[in-house]
């Protein structure tokens, strides 16, 4: 498979291209960074119902994207099933820490960390031709 070939079918499966739904998640990864500042500094907890619930259901739904390019990720360098799937983990689970002042903050921020370092290793490996094949 040429590196071109394989870069479009990484870029588009399933009629979603690949870099929107990484730029999105990074998106939302900074965001939650900011949520969990403003819950540290504030001392107050989000609202589980009004706040929460529609949030992680919306990280769920990019996670669906994502999950769909699956295959084609975890030929990234780097990137493998099994830390695939911590990715994923460490996403749901930060976007509910995040809305809660008794997150650790030393906790919160090396997931934090991580996630962006994965987001990106994956957005670098997909824009980048020649990576592949």
């Amino acid at each position: 498979m040429t590196n071109t070939v394989y870069c479009d079918k990484l870029k588009n499966v399933g009629g979603v291209l690949m870099n929107d739904v990484v730029e999105s998640l990074i998106y939302e990864v900074n965001n939650m960074q900011q949520n969990f500042e403003n819950v540290k500094s504030q001392q107050q907890d989000h609202d589980f119902y009004q706040t929460v619930k529609p949030y992680t259901e919306h990280i769920d739904s990019l996670l669906n994207e994502i999950k769909l390019h699956r295959e084609f990720i975890i030929e990234v360098p780097y990137m493998n099933s099994r830390k695939f799937e911590l990715l994923i983990a460490n996403i749901e689970q930060l976007s509910v820490e995040c809305h809660f002042k008794r997150t650790s903050r030393k906790l919160f921020i090396e997931k934090l960390k991580s996630v962006q370092y994965d987001l990106q290793n994956i957005l670098d490996g997909v824009t980048k031709e020649g990576t592949y094949g």
